[in-house]
């Protein structure tokens, strides 16, 4: 994947989100206008298109008043909240003829899911069940009468085809947020991370004789240093290293090589295996994390899960393994000889 800079700096994370929430509204204000007349028109119920239509005036409104200023979770969370309860209306006024209207409240979990946080994912997912649950309830037991329709058909197919519409702009700018995040990030930590590039050099320096002496003619020499050329290209340049579940397989398929010719490259440049080369890279950007930042103000699990360790005791395990000594050995040194 090639990240381009200039699309990075034009379309920011909140950018995107601001795009997405603004097409979603329009959408609703168009939707909810035709569901007003088509109320009107072919349901003859005047007050019900009434006070749908009044909705879509105040949605339409209150967001072209604010739309250059507002902060988006609490714009989320204001429609979150608001929005199903206007459909839990909607539905218990048509739920004896169409369960349809049911749709309305189908993007509620996917807007949390792609605006907040994972914890309201849950919230709102349940909120939402809940209220389908009082609306099944209630119209079994509604003290008032609602209209009789024959036919909610237009209505439905504006409902389901909204809502539809809804889920697909979410899940498209979804990617495009998280295609954002990832290419941010790769430029934050290509920008910051050396990965222990000195001490690198000096291994690769050291083992070019050697790799002269295992091959019998130039060709296969620039052939292996051209394979460990792009495994470090992908490994060290790209960040390859900070995924956990990274293997040479994956390694392989990237580069379109091998995986004996790779294990070989690694091992002529001084690496027992593809496990030993990478854990190294790991335990180079650990040490850089905990040289460049605050113990105190961020934890060591966040130092190794952000460079590639799943779990503690592989973490210590390679780390005393590569260094000779356990991580809080290496940062009480360090501690040590900084005062």
């Amino acid at each position: 994947m090639i990240l381009n800079n200039n699309s990075i700096s034009e379309n920011t994370e909140d950018d995107l989100k601001r795009r997405c929430i603004s097409l979603i509204v329009y959408l609703l204000c168009v939707a909810l206008c035709l569901y007003s007349i088509i109320v009107y028109v072919t349901l003859k119920d005047e007050n019900f298109a009434l006070v749908t239509f009044i909705y879509f005036l105040v949605l339409l409104y209150t967001f072209l008043l604010r739309r250059k200023t507002y902060h988006i979770k609490t714009l989320v969370h204001l429609y979150l909240i608001f929005d199903p309860l206007f459909s839990a209306f909607i539905m218990l006024y048509f739920w004896r003829y169409s369960a349809g209207t049911a749709l309305w409240v189908m993007p509620v979990p996917i807007g949390a899911y792609v605006f907040l946080e994972k914890k309201y994912v849950y919230v709102y997912t349940l909120y939402v069940l809940l209220i389908v649950i009082f609306v099944t309830l209630m119209s079994k037991f509604l003290w008032f009468e609602t209209p009789s329709y024959n036919s909610t058909d237009f209505s439905d197919a504006l409902v389901g085809s909204t809502n539809i519409i809804i889920v697909v702009l979410l899940l498209y700018y979804n990617d495009k947020i998280k295609s954002v995040k990832i290419a941010a990030n790769f430029e934050k930590d290509i920008n910051s991370t050396s990965i222990g590039e000195s001490k690198l050099e000096i291994n690769r320096n050291d083992n070019n004789e050697i790799l002269k002496q295992d091959f019998s003619s130039e060709k296969d020499f620039n052939k292996y240093s051209e394979i460990f050329q792009n495994v470090q290209n992908i490994v060290e340049k790209q960040l390859s290293f900070k995924d956990a579940d990274f293997t040479i397989s994956q390694l392989s398929h990237l580069i379109k090589v091998n995986n004996l010719y790779i294990a070989k490259s690694i091992k002529l440049n001084g690496y027992s295996s593809f496990s030993h080369y990478i854990n190294f890279c790991r335990i180079q950007h650990v040490k850089k994390l905990i040289n460049e930042n605050d113990l105190s103000k961020i934890t060591l699990m966040y130092i190794y899960t952000s460079s590639g360790f799943s779990s503690q005791s592989t973490f210590n395990r390679v780390f005393k393994q590569i260094e000779g000594i356990t991580p809080t050995d290496y940062i009480y040194n360090l501690q040590k000889n900084a005062k």
